[in-house]
């Protein structure tokens, strides 16, 4: 079989690797057919995370199912499935408590398309191993589009989990989201709206993402506007400092901040301003497992489209060029065989 590889900065290949083996009787394999880009991986690619080539690229698809070990109850051979970014067991104390992005059963940081716990390949592979099936593959609605759900394996879900959770004791809530990555911040709008917001903001220099924030139901002409302390909630879906300041800054005494940008070095957080507002921030890799069902249900009931986002849809064989610097979303797709 053929796999994505980062070979170093700025170079993808598709490389030739063994097909995966069921390992064991829980497992099964799987073979991606719309695998979508994360916001992380243009960064993997370039080579400006911690991350060092080589390794296999992917952490978001939709995939059939081609085989099963024999203890897997709840999964055939040509299901498509959610397949989600985190390795997890599903049995161990902190998959149990929901938090499937700590397993311990597995590295720290077991993940698909990382080189972070371990090598475990990428969802842009043809095939992939699925070590605990029935605890991680996510089955689809029938006829939901593969291609609406290929991130919820990550983005889309833990837009979803950002969003709900504060908004679930908040009422008539404003909200607040600061973009900067490619994808990210527009789904956080949707999953805001989905989530019950009294209204949603985004604040973003870029054209074509304020266009998309605005399809998705969103205020954009922030620029020139003062924000100071009136926002419920603020989703930061930046990797800039000042975006960050400025959305943290923006918060309502008792507001909450959900930080879903990936921030690798220190930013300068205004903590004295946020302990006068008694304001919360969160920040952490989502356990997406046990809320990919919500938002596989939130998609194919029309509360959320995730094509607003307008994805470059590709085949495998133009995947190497086209994730090098996507615009938005990226979705690789390959035909079936089951």
């Amino acid at each position: 079989m053929k796999e994505l590889i980062v070979q170093g900065p700025g170079q993808l290949a598709w490389v030739e690797a063994p097909e995966p083996q069921l390992t064991t009787p829980a497992s099964a394999l799987v073979r991606p057919i719309a695998s979508a880009s994360c916001d992380l991986d243009r960064r993997l690619i370039a080579g400006t995370t911690p991350f060092k080539p080589p390794f296999a690229l992917g952490h978001e698809c939709v995939a059939e199912v081609l085989e099963v070990g024999s203890a897997v109850r709840n999964l055939h051979r040509g299901d498509l499935v959610s397949v989600p970014w985190k390795i997890a067991c599903g049995a161990c104390a902190q998959c149990l408590a929901g938090r499937s992005s700590a397993c311990t059963t597995v590295p720290r940081m077991a993940c698909y398309g990382v080189p972070a716990g371990g090598h475990w390949g990428g969802l842009f592979s043809e095939q992939a191993l699925v070590p605990f099936a029935d605890a991680m593959l996510v089955p689809l609605p029938a006829g939901l589009d593969p291609l609406a759900v290929a991130s919820a394996s990550d983005n889309l879900t833990d837009a979803w989990v950002a969003a709900s959770r504060p908004l679930a004791t908040r009422q008539d809530a404003r909200v607040l989201v600061v973009g900067g990555t490619e994808s990210l911040g527009v789904l956080a709008v949707q999953m805001a709206r989905a989530a019950g917001a009294a209204s949603v903001d985004y604040l973003d220099e870029h054209p074509l993402r304020q266009q998309l924030a605005a399809r998705s139901g969103a205020g954009v002409d922030l620029m020139g506007r003062d924000l100071d302390r009136s926002y419920d909630l603020v989703i930061s879906a930046t990797r800039d400092h000042q975006a960050l300041r400025r959305g943290l800054l923006a918060l309502a005494p008792g507001g909450h901040c959900s930080c879903i940008g990936i921030i690798f070095d220190d930013p300068k957080i205004p903590l004295f301003d946020m302990y006068l507002r008694d304001v919360t921030f969160s920040v952490g890799a989502c356990s997406v497992q046990r809320h990919i069902p919500k938002v596989l249900d939130l998609v194919h009931s029309g509360y959320c489209d995730p094509l607003l986002v307008e994805p470059q849809v590709v085949g495998w064989e133009d995947a190497p060029q086209a994730l090098i610097q996507p615009l938005t979303k990226c979705i690789v797709v390959r035909e079936r065989i089951t």
